[in-house]
């Protein structure tokens, strides 16, 4: 959630760039704003010290106090510049604002593609996969491309789950979510309480509406048959909706089936072609502190 700062910050662009939009069609077609829609308009030549000459529009309105009243329009090249300032500003906001809800963990905060360490071909490869998730985020979103990720502790599978998040979150402006499944089922567990402020159909909504969903730990705190059924009626949900879901495991990929059900697995990895393995030792067994 954006602070105070970023929220005023935020409507000052906006209504910062509502009026330079309106001027920048006034400087480019000589659209008159709608306050001086029965001034008289013409024309003359200007030089901008940046862009060269341009053509202004000259609006002369009533007298005031024995002067017309004139309005001029500007280098629209100048105008356009400031309008990119002001749309990357709202789009860096979006970012901090999609990034803070995105539920990335404290230890995970510095999580990039580019400080990965591939110790081995096989990490290397996934690595690669990751990134071309994230680079083909378009298509697999509107594909609804889910995956896989299973292996052993400390392999760097939520450090490349991270990445992913982060970088179609950047470049994309995508709403994305990690969790892990006992989060998951004790947000919907909440909404059963008396006097519950929200509905469990507007929790399982809000995760099955997500762009992306990542959820951690599948299969290690399983057991009930209520957990079960929520994670199927969410990934269900998602799979009609045709959006992805990303799975994070501990187990083998034979042993998530087994623990899960082959049919969400199914789902998820489109008859089992999405999915990475990470079967080799701990790297924090070699590099303590090491993101995994």
């Amino acid at each position: 959630m954006l602070s105070i700062k970023q929220r005023e910050e935020k409507e000052s662009l906006i209504g910062e760039r509502e009026s330079l939009r309106e001027e920048l069609a006034f400087s480019l077609e000589g659209k008159k704003p709608w306050r001086h829609e029965s001034w008289q308009e013409s024309t003359e030549k200007a030089n901008c010290e940046n862009h060269g000459e341009y053509l202004v529009y000259v609006l002369t309105g009533p007298e005031f106090r024995g002067s017309a009243t004139v309005k001029k329009s500007l280098c629209p090249a100048c105008m356009k510049a400031k309008l990119e300032r002001i749309e990357s500003g709202l789009r860096a906001l979006r970012v901090a604002d999609l990034m803070d809800n995105a539920g990335i963990a404290r230890r995970f905060e510095a999580c990039e593609f580019d400080n990965y360490q591939a110790i081995n071909q096989a990490a290397a490869k996934n690595l690669s996969s990751c990134q071309r998730y994230a680079t083909s985020w378009p298509e697999r979103l509107k594909a609804g491309t889910g995956l896989v990720m299973t292996g052993n502790c400390g392999t760097g599978k939520n450090h490349l789950a991270v990445s992913m998040a982060k970088n179609i979150i950047r470049n994309h402006l995508a709403k994305v979510e990690i969790t892990d499944v006992m989060r998951l089922t004790r947000a919907v567990k909440s909404t059963w309480r008396h006097n519950a402020e929200i509905t469990e159909e507007d929790v399982i909504e809000r995760f099955a509406s997500l762009d992306l969903l990542i959820i951690d730990e599948v299969g290690v705190q399983f057991g009930s048959p209520t957990e079960m059924t929520i994670l199927q009626e969410i990934v269900n949900a998602r799979y009609e909706s045709i959006l992805p879901t990303i799975l994070i495991s501990n187990l083998t990929f034979d042993q998530l089936k087994e623990t899960i059900g082959e049919r969400i697995v199914d789902r998820v990895t489109d008859g089992g072609r999405n999915r990475l393995a990470f079967g080799w030792g701990s790297f924090r067994a070699i590099a303590p502190g090491a993101k995994a």
